[in-house]
Order: C-alpha cells, then sequence, then structure tokens
C-alpha cells in the first residue's frame, strides 16, 4: 500500500500545479459585436418611373425624383424638376410610414427614400424645390389585396380592383379607391362609408406628425389658380370649373386646355371605317396609373350593355347573378355592380361617387349610389369634357329611382372619378 500511496500523491500534486497554471492564463481578448448590415431600401423605379409606386410590404424604399419619363411624339412634356427636400403631404392609415427624406446616390441622382412601419392605405409624398415649392408629387398605395388583372372580352386586361382600393370586396368602402379630376395624376380619397349626406368629406388624411389634413378647393369666382403649373404645385387642390362652367367644363382654364394629358388627344376622331374607338392612347408623364399600367380608353367596357352604349333596362346590362337566384337583376346591386368582364369572369366596380367639379367638393350623398370611371379620351361635344369609360346610377339627384349604364358617357374634366387601369403593354 505505501508503494501506491507517492504515485497517488504525485497525481495530486500534479493536478494542482496544472490547475495554477490554468487560473494563472488570462482571458481571450474579447471581440468586438459584428457590425450590423445596412439596410438598403428597395428601388421603387428601377425597373420603370412611374407617378404611383405599390408597397405590400414594410420596410425602407425608394424612387428617383424625376418625372422625365413617357416623353414619347405628341406627347405631353413635363416640367423640369430640381428637388431639394421630400415631404408626406397625406396618408390615410396614421403612422403607416414614419419617415420622408430626399437623398442623393453615389451618381449625385436625388431620389426620396421612406421607410413604412404600415403596409395599408394611400399616402402622397412631395419634393420641394429650395424656395419650399411643391414640384412633383407621387402616390404610394398599400393594398391589402395583390392587384392583378383580369382578361376581358374587348382583350384588354384590366385591373382587379379600383385604383387606389385596399381591396374589391362588394359591399365594403375599402373597394372604393381613389378619384382624379380628369388629365391630373394625383389623387384624392372617396368617402371612408358605404353611403353619405351632403356634408361627407374625403376619408381622413395625416401629415407625418398625425395632424388631420383636407382636400380643399379652388376659387368659385375667380379662375386665376386654374392651371396645370398650379395643380402640380397643389396636389391637394380640387380644381372647380364653377367661374368659366358656361364655356367649359374644364378645371383649367381655356388657354390652358390640353386633350393630350393622358395620351389620347384624338380620342372621340373617327377612322376611315367611322370607328371612333380606333384611338387607343398611350401613357403620359401625368398618368395616375402604377408602373405597367395606364389609364384605359373609351372601349374598354362597350360590352358591359347589350348595345354597346346606354342602356336603362337592367335586362340590357351585363352583370352576373351575384345572390345565386337565378336571375340576373337589380338586386344584384350591392354599392357597385359586377359586371362579366368576361363570359363567366365577375368584375365588381364600386360606386365611389365623384368630387363635384363646379363646387369641387366629395358629393357624398351619391356614395353607393354613382359609379363613375374615367376613359384617357376627351370628347368633342362638351367643351372640356371627356369619355367616361363607365357611367352608371340607381337614383337621381333628387334621390327617385333611375338605373342606368353608360360604358361611353361624356362628363366634365374637373369632375374627379374612379380608374380602373389596363396593363401598359405598349
Amino acid at each position: 500500500m505505501h508503494k501506491f500511496f507517492p504515485k497517488f500523491l504525485f497525481s495530486i500534486l500534479a493536478f494542482a500545479i496544472v490547475s495554477c497554471v490554468s487560473d494563472d492564463v488570462p482571458d481571450p481578448k474579447p471581440q468586438p459585436e459584428p457590425e450590423p448590415e445596412p439596410v438598403v431600401a428597395t428601388d421603387l423605379s428601377r425597373d420603370e418611373m412611374a407617378n404611383c409606386y405599390i408597397v405590400t410590404a414594410e420596410g425602407l424604399y425608394s424612387f428617383k425624383a424625376d418625372n422625365q419619363f413617357n416623353l414619347g411624339d405628341g406627347l405631353p412634356v413635363p416640367p423640369e424638376i430640381h428637388p431639394e427636400a421630400a415631404q408626406l403631404l397625406w396618408q390615410t392609415v396614421n403612422g403607416s410610414i414614419n419617415y420622408v427624406e430626399l437623398i442623393t446616390n453615389e451618381d449625385n441622382v436625388p431620389y426620396v427614400q421612406f421607410n413604412v412601419l404600415v403596409p395599408e392605405g394611400n399616402a402622397v409624398i412631395a419634393v420641394n424645390d429650395a424656395s419650399g415649392n411643391i414640384v412633383w408629387s407621387w402616390h404610394i398605395w398599400m393594398p391589402a389585396e395583390e392587384v392583378s388583372s383580369v382578361t376581358t372580352a374587348s382583350g384588354y386586361e384590366v385591373m382587379n380592383m379600383n385604383l387606389g382600393a385596399m381591396n374589391n370586396i362588394p359591399g365594403d368602402a375599402s373597394a372604393y379607391g381613389m378619384l382624379y379630376q380628369w388629365g391630373r395624376k394625383d389623387p384624392f380619397p372617396a368617402a371612408d362609408t358605404l353611403t353619405g349626406t351632403t356634408s361627407t368629406v374625403s376619408a381622413p388624411m395625416f401629415d407625418l406628425d398625425g395632424n388631420s389634413v383636407v382636400i380643399t378647393n379652388s376659387s368659385w369666382i375667380d379662375n386665376t389658380d386654374n392651371t396645370l403649373a398650379y395643380a402640380i404645385a397643389h396636389p391637394t387642390v380640387c380644381l372647380s370649373n364653377y367661374y368659366h362652367y358656361s364655356t367649359s367644363r374644364d378645371w383649367l382654364r381655356t388657354d390652358e386646355a390640353d386633350d393630350a394629358l393622358w395620351g389620347n388627344p384624338n380620342g372621340d376622331s373617327r377612322d376611315e371605317d367611322s370607328n371612333e374607338d380606333a384611338n387607343k392612347g398611350r401613357k403620359t408623364c401625368y398618368d395616375p396609373s402604377p408602373a405597367g399600367w395606364r389609364v384605359p380608353p373609351v372601349d374598354v367596357f362597350r360590352h358591359f350593355t347589350s348595345s354597346g352604349g346606354y342602356a336603362w333596362i337592367v335586362d340590357d346590362f351585363n352583370i352576373a347573378d351575384v345572390n345565386g337566384d337565378g336571375v340576373a337583376d337589380k338586386d344584384d346591386y350591392n354599392y357597385g355592380w359586377t359586371f362579366l368582364a368576361d363570359e363567366d369572369v365577375p368584375l365588381y366596380f364600386p360606386a365611389a361617387a365623384r368630387f363635384d367639379g363646379s363646387y369641387a367638393m366629395l358629393m357624398g350623398s351619391m356614395s353607393g349610389l354613382w359609379g363613375n370611371y374615367w376613359s384617357n379620351s376627351p370628347i368633342s361635344t362638351i367643351s372640356g369634357g371627356a369619355f367616361c369609360c363607365l357611367a352608371f346610377q340607381v337614383k337621381d339627384q333628387n334621390g327617385n329611382d333611375m338605373t342606368t349604364v353608360s360604358p361611353a358617357a361624356g362628363a366634365s374634366r374637373a369632375d374627379a372619378f374612379s380608374i380602373r387601369c389596363i396593363r401598359d403593354k405598349q
């Protein structure tokens, strides 16, 4: 046993020595925390510039702060801009966008950069010159449903919802979307209620600090401000035609009128076969549609009535049997009509009412009762007028029953109507 003891004692001493040596070894030098990866903004204008950009997820975004696009022969030429700052003019969901700034890239090209916390609603971002004047503005559209297209019997690929809508659910005010004066690029929110009264106003809007923003109107007794330059610099002002209504229904003064603002100045002129629908037009720098889309020509919804024209008998409407009772009739109306885009393809068109062109205010009492959709074409029979590519109603201004559909009605350019875009294949 005594022969084992020294070996055992030696093992203990060796372990103790090793332990002491180990305790004297300094800790390794702390390593610095890795630098976080920089957040790179998604460039919405990378493939194509437009006046409207669709955003469907939270995150950091940017787009080129320029308006020099779609400069084709015979199309309007936008003013050259030199932005010095950017601002959020309004958003319909308070706090949806929480940051907006004008930046420059490595090539010294100006970009608008903004951050989306809640991808929902609509917003307008503007850039200003050195004096603080707005020189251009863009619509940021954040729909709740995917924007896609439906191919119609007329051969067009039509957007599945109104421009600026959250969805296309029948009987939902979120399907109303935005309203536009003919030829202007900037949107005005429709009502956020299915119906309203004469005092109904647009859906609430907020600036970056959460303050309320409202759409105002130009003078009824003077048309000094009825110019394109004023419209560009004042995207939250609806321009009234009240002062010159007896001579023109345009929001522009007669000396400022421009039939080509939405790219189809010859829209109602006829070809050798007397076909006025031969003119399709092109997208312009004032078109409010997102990249890849444009305002449609007048013939896009001709098949919505049996004659292709005005109809006042429901049997002549090309509508779907929505309630499934075996009959397509007035009972299928649900704050808008579900027309048949093709033989078996229903497509809902809500009745979002309008901003009246003379008073330049939302006629909220007609929400859910009137639907009006712009085409890109002027109409020569009305001074300052343009074609609706779709107009319908179920009540007149006095509340009496009056059910009509017209796929090609005339209207005042100063009225602000809905837009249902088509794919831009040119």
